[in-house]
């Protein structure tokens, strides 16, 4: 005959062990983490069974552009002790925080991917793009050559990015790639090396990133720049346009092919351009801006003088740069005399 007693002590033994399992299977929610709606007003729908599902559920919220639900969700999914995808989970989570305008809470959610996996290439890239927006060059120049040596890990090269100071053509030219490889680093390296002057290098890195891409718009615009900065003004119009084909409202690209069309004289194209993305007496004073840093204050003074005509008391500016312009001719003409 069977001995209830022990039955009840046994059953209740092996729901202690039960309750005890479950507990140690899940963290706290990861408020740190948050921002936006309070959470109770998010979903009535019980708590996910498992880092898989809850991911779903972000992923569903997300294509709704419910983003606070999204988030709400993705950081649920890291309470799970035996989860996999915390790494990739806190990147969209950055994500969707930089999509709020929330840049410390990405940078926050970032580092922590770190911690699961310190080699995830676009946390390593992100993390550099951001330090590279705030001006903490140093510290982007570091996160971008983590991503690039964790790509080429990935890709089983030997190959490795050295530090910075040490980096050169031949080094970049030899670094393995596919089209998972992070562009962005590539990129974010030439323009830290273009704000240098180290130009040459600097091509390298966007030429190496149109391997990656060839349809980077962004790379090309800033490929075509570097060969502005070194004179090559005709093959820097041509890569310019090509890039203006691609996306015909680049900001950059259009300020970029006035900068050019001024290099190579042809002052009325140049102002045409600007007026695409400013109003007239903005543009004529950044076409005389332009001619007096190209050397060329004698061009610029009729342009600077339309620009105060149009907006006279708005355009002080204006006036500085034209009073700079004269000072400049003056300057000039005196020491014609004395020689």
């Amino acid at each position: 005959m069977v001995n209830k007693s022990k039955v009840f002590v046994i059953i209740a033994l092996v729901s202690a062990v039960i309750g005890c399992s479950s507990t140690e299977e899940v963290n706290e929610f990861d408020k740190t983490l948050y921002s936006g709606k309070p959470i109770d007003s998010l979903t009535s729908e019980d708590a996910p069974k498992t880092e898989i599902e809850a991911i779903q559920r972000g992923d569903a919220a997300l294509q709704t552009n419910n983003i606070d639900l999204a988030l709400y969700e993705y950081i649920r999914s890291l309470s799970f002790k035996d989860g996999t995808k915390q790494a990739d989970t806190l990147f969209t989570v950055a994500q969707i925080h930089l999509r709020k305008s929330n840049g410390q809470l990405a940078e926050r959610a970032l580092v922590k991917s770190l911690e699961y996996n310190p080699s995830h290439i676009k946390s390593l890239e992100l993390l550099g793009v951001i330090n590279s927006k705030r001006g903490l060059n140093d510290e982007a120049i570091v996160y971008f050559l983590r991503a690039i040596n964790s790509d080429q890990e990935r890709l089983g090269s030997t190959e490795v990015a050295t530090s910075y100071v040490d980096m050169n053509e031949s080094i970049v030219e030899a670094l393995k790639y596919d089209s998972k490889s992070p562009e962005r680093s590539y990129i974010g390296l030439g323009i830290l090396s273009d704000v240098n002057g180290d130009l040459d290098i600097a091509k390298r890195y966007y030429e190496k990133a149109l391997e990656i891409n060839p349809s980077s718009s962004k790379a090309i615009v800033n490929l075509a720049y570097s060969h502005y900065m070194s004179g090559n003004y005709y093959l820097a119009q041509r890569m310019t346009n090509r890039a203006l084909k691609m996306d015909p409202n680049n900001e950059r690209a259009i300020n970029n092919l006035a900068l050019i069309y001024i290099a190579l004289g042809e002052n009325r194209q140049a102002l045409s351009l600007f007026e695409r993305n400013m109003d007239t007496p903005e543009a004529l004073n950044n076409l005389g801006y332009f001619l007096i840093l190209n050397g060329r204050s004698e061009e610029a003074v009729p342009y600077l003088q339309q620009a105060i005509d149009k907006r006279p008391s708005y355009y002080k500016v204006a006036n500085e740069n034209l009073e700079r312009a004269l000072s400049d001719i003056r300057s000039t003409n005196k020491q014609e005399l004395e020689n």
